[in-house]
């Protein structure tokens, strides 16, 4: 199916088609414009190219997993665009979807954002055939104080010109929606200073970044690998024939690693951040050069050993560049707050429930699928106890090679397993924990 979504530019309305699939179908108009349809059309208008791009990231509100809505049955399509769900927790209440990054269309002032964070509150048919947008108006002015952008979503027939005189006034952008696969943007939105932002939106801004915790964020499972990336971008000559020479034969791979880890920047000019500069200078007083360094790696690669017995010294640098990941640091602080309750080892569940309680929004990043959310999060935003013993709505990456770093680096005390199954009852243990008591008990 074709969709017509078009911006209003300089006053005009200019078309743009996109293919879209998996669309509601045999539904009356007065029923697919719902809420749920209102803010899957204005979240493609918006991010029409999220999934390419690695910089915009964007989560719908977890009120949003219902089967129905006003007696309207949700279609699989609907749900499936407005994936991935995530509980998020302003001030000022839960906008339907937070974004990250810039939106389609005119923005007014956009270059003083790189990367705004945007807020959408949708409007759909009430059973009587009205629509509030008044009030989401209002909603989306209320998040300005804690985002950069704010935007309502409605049926274009119910935009009236005093709507859209509120919305100028109010600074919010209006998106008008004719159907489920047709939306405009008719008022644009001026990017605002927001000031600190809450947990929340840092998590959904985390994952934005190059630094998202994925199912391929870490391909191979051994720390060295990333290391070694730093090491061969400061080597002479070309950086992948020297990191396939000397480290392993998987470039972006080992690449993907060190971007994660804060060890490269990615951008037009590849080069290592302060971090990366750090592992070089460690390279050359353990080692003398960097070359005499990789040579060393090179005669780890493809053993199994433990990078702690391996190289010692090398794994305390390690542990100290993971510690600085935000994914890190998060299951370290679950970890400790259940050892200090008697809980050594934990489970994955256990762990995950731990890691929710200290921050859910970032914790759901981390630990679940996008599809698996929809079976985890209730619709008000809290966990569903018996979902979390499904292996399937966990991401594998993290159970197994991200695991792997943990153990490889010294913080944990097994490494990773990429039986689904079998990582329900993995045991996850900090091999050293500082809490109360913690002494006596590793």
């Amino acid at each position: 199916m074709v969709a017509h979504v078009s911006y209003w530019l300089f006053g005009s309305p200019v078309p743009v088609v996109r293919h879209l699939s998996d669309r509601v179908q045999n539904a009356s108009p007065m029923a697919t414009l719902a809420e749920p349809a209102v803010l899957a059309a204005a979240k493609d208008a918006l991010y029409p190219d999220i999934a390419e791009r690695d910089d915009r990231y964007a989560v719908t509100e977890t009120q949003f997993t219902v089967d129905s809505w006003g007696g309207w049955s949700v279609p699989d399509g609907i749900r499936e665009r407005l994936r991935p769900y995530n509980a998020i927790r302003l001030h000022s209440g839960e906008p339907d979807l937070l974004g990250v990054g810039l939106p389609a269309g005119e923005v007014l002032d956009a270059a003083a954002a790189s990367a705004p964070v945007v807020a959408v509150e949708a409007k759909g048919r009430s059973k009587t055939g009205s629509v509030d947008v008044a009030r989401g108006i209002e909603q989306a002015h209320s998040r300005l104080s804690e985002v950069n952008l704010g935007y309502v979503a409605a049926p274009a027939d119910s935009v009236t010109e005093t709507t859209r005189s509120l919305a100028r006034e109010l600074n919010v952008g209006v998106v008008g929606v004719a159907g489920t696969d047709a939306a405009t943007v008719i008022e644009p939105p001026r990017v605002t200073g927001a000031g600190a932002f809450s947990t929340g939106v840092e998590a959904v801004r985390f994952q934005a970044r190059t630094h998202r915790l994925t199912d391929g964020s870490f391909p191979v499972n051994h720390p060295k690998n990333y290391l070694g990336y730093a090491l061969a971008l400061a080597a002479e000559g070309d950086t992948a024939a020297t990191y396939e020479e000397h480290v392993i034969r998987l470039t972006a791979d080992g690449r993907r690693g060190a971007i994660l880890l804060g060890l490269v920047e990615d951008g037009a000019r590849e080069r290592l951040t302060h971090l990366g500069s750090e592992v070089v200078r460690f390279a050359r007083s353990r080692h003398g050069s960097v070359e005499a360094a990789l040579s060393a790696f090179d005669e780890w690669t493809g053993k199994s050993t433990r990078f702690t017995e391996l190289a010692p010294r090398w794994a305390q640098l390690a542990r100290s560049v993971t510690m600085q990941y935000e994914p890190t640091r998060l299951i370290v602080d679950a970890l400790e707050s259940l050892h200090e309750d008697g809980v050594r080892p934990a489970t994955l569940p256990t762990v995950a429930t731990a890691a929710c309680r200290i921050n859910r929004p970032l914790a759901v990043e981390v630990f679940f699928t996008a599809d698996g959310r929809d079976d985890v999060l209730a619709r008000d935003g809290t966990l569903r106890r018996d979902a979390l013993d499904r292996p399937a709505v966990y991401k594998s990456g993290l159970h197994f090679q991200y695991k792997a770093q943990l153990y490889h680096v010294g913080l944990l005390t097994a490494r990773g397993t990429d039986d689904k199954a079998a990582a329900l009852d993995d045991p996850w243990a900090l091999e050293h924990p500082v809490g109360p008591g913690s002494a006596e008990r590793s």
